[in-house]
């Protein structure tokens, strides 16, 4: 026998449900601009009168409890795990190009071979040959003029400035990026440490407010899953979920967060200027694939083929374009110091060479007989207080002939440099056409890697975002749906009152 009340409960559930519904559109829409938000959705069965039981025990015939309305068992989000996996590990490569790309351009800056300036020549290392070569090639067609000799004076001052000046500005440039290492490092922790809290506060979410592994907090959910977005960007992750509401993350091929438990990163730098990521429950180097921190590793500790150590990387870094202008200083300072003769004895042999630059000391003494570097390369007294000391006077006549030899060496004979055989010119000329083919490449990835990322965000967006169209067309069909459940306990009343009232007895 039906039970007399079925049909207002079953119109009870139904009513109950499209208001929950009308609530959650009411908060997709609210949060159309909410970052992170996840779109929500309510999921409902009908109720199932198969598990009914009576006073019985049960019923023989199932047919008279049939339609019982519908029930809401939770509130869901509208998200795709492969989807976040995918977006995640493209943003991994945008943050690992972006990053070499910003190291890349500080570097054409340090170097200063990109702008021309005003006059079009430029300012860099390039720039001061190129005026060395004009005022010597001058100076040796008039070496008996003030004003040639000051100017192939300043040429030299200018040249070892400019070697100075670029190397100073690379070892600033290291120091500015291991400091943002050491801040990303900082970062990537704190996110570590909020994983596992918001694993804790979901965790006793499921416990205290019977929510499931489905249906959990939705909006600790979102912050959590905020948070896996913005870690991505550092490094490759991974991300497993467990039965207890909670997940695990790793770092490249190391677990970072495992439910509650942390294993944080720390900053290392090694004795010869390189710097590490380590676990620091191991002390083991992090391998984070790539990402924010091992770009920044690879630029620091990027010497190209010239590695020296296990700690330095093959990639075309800071270290790579020291060592150029460091070895552009050796074969200069080699060059200068060997060519002009200073004693020759009666048969004409050259005792020894006059010295034009040397390595400055602390005390600003410039020792020509010391190891020059381009951290210390200067020009010698003899040669600051006049051009003239380039010159062969024997008392009777100005010999230019070693200025000559000097200017030729200069401008046109080709030595080897670090990897490299050609001119001085060629060199500078070298590198800076491999720092501006890197560079060309990285913005390349960078603009391929951004493009695919937006391309998935979109999709992503398509699945977890709030569609005001979609949500507004699904207030018109909750309403409905509120409005003939309403009808419905109407014409139930009705048919009730027709049982009570009007039938006769």
């Amino acid at each position: 026998m039906r039970p007399t009340f079925l049909g207002f409960e079953a119109s009870k559930t139904a009513l109950f449900a499209s208001q929950k519904a009308l609530d959650i559109t009411g908060n997709n829409l609210a949060n159309i601009n909410s970052i992170g938000y996840t779109r929500q959705r309510v999921d409902q069965v009908s109720v199932n009168y198969m598990n009914t039981s009576t006073a019985a025990g049960y019923l023989h015939n199932q047919v008279a409890i049939a339609g019982q309305g519908t029930s809401v068992i939770g509130i869901g989000q509208t998200r795709d795990k492969l989807l976040d996996t995918a977006f995640r590990n493209q943003s991994a490569d945008v943050g690992d190009y972006s990053t070499r790309s910003a190291i890349m351009t500080d570097i054409e800056d340090a170097l200063q071979e990109f702008d021309t300036g005003v006059d079009g020549n430029g300012y860099g290392l390039r720039n001061a040959v190129s005026e060395l070569f004009e005022a010597l090639e001058d100076f040796s067609t008039d070496a008996g003029s003030p004003t040639f000799a000051a100017v192939t004076s300043d040429a030299f001052e200018n040249v070892v400035r400019s070697i100075r000046e670029t190397t100073e500005a690379l070892d600033n440039l290291s120091d500015k990026y291991k400091d943002s290492l050491k801040t990303d490092v900082d970062d990537v922790n704190q996110y570590f440490k909020e994983i596992a809290d918001y694993n804790r506060r979901i965790k006793d979410a499921l416990v205290s407010n019977d929510y499931t592994s489905e249906y959990g907090p939705n909006e600790l959910l979102d912050a959590r899953n905020k948070v896996l977005d913005e870690l991505a960007a550092y490094g490759e992750i991974g991300v497993s979920y467990n039965s207890d509401g909670t997940i695990n993350v790793s770092l490249g091929s190391k677990t970072a967060v495992k439910g509650l438990e942390v294993d944080d990163l720390m900053y290392s730098e090694n004795t010869d200027g390189t710097v590490n990521v380590l676990w620091k429950s191991s002390a083991q180097p992090a391998d984070t694939g790539k990402g924010i921190l091992s770009a920044e590793q690879k630029m620091l500790n990027g010497r190209g083929v010239n590695m020296q150590s296990n700690t330095e990387s093959a990639d075309r870094g800071i270290l790579y374009y020291k060592d150029k202008i460091n070895s552009f200083a050796v074969q200069f300072a080699a060059i200068c110091n060997n060519t002009i003769p200073d004693q020759v004895d009666t048969d004409g042999t050259v005792l020894s060479y006059k010295k034009l630059v040397g390595c400055e000391m602390p005390d600003g003494e410039v020792y020509p007989d010391m190891h020059v570097d381009a951290n210390n390369i200067w020009i010698t007294d003899e040669l600051s207080e006049s051009a003239r000391y380039l010159l062969n006077d024997n008392g009777k006549n100005i010999d230019n002939t070693g200025l000559l030899n000097l200017t030729a060496k200069l401008t046109n004979s080709k030595f080897e440099f670090d990897g490299y055989t050609g001119t001085f010119e060629n060199f500078v000329d070298d590198y800076v056409v491999t720092l501006g083919s890197d560079l060309s490449y990285v913005n390349e990835n960078y603009e391929a890697a951004v493009t695919v990322g937006n391309n998935i965000s979109e999709m992503r967006d398509s699945v977890t975002g709030v569609s005001e169209t979609e949500e507004t067309a699904n207030m018109l069909m909750y309403n409905r749906a509120f409005q003939a459940a309403s009808r419905m306990m109407t014409v139930m009343d009705d048919l009730l009152d027709v049982i009570i009232n009007q039938m006769a007895v």
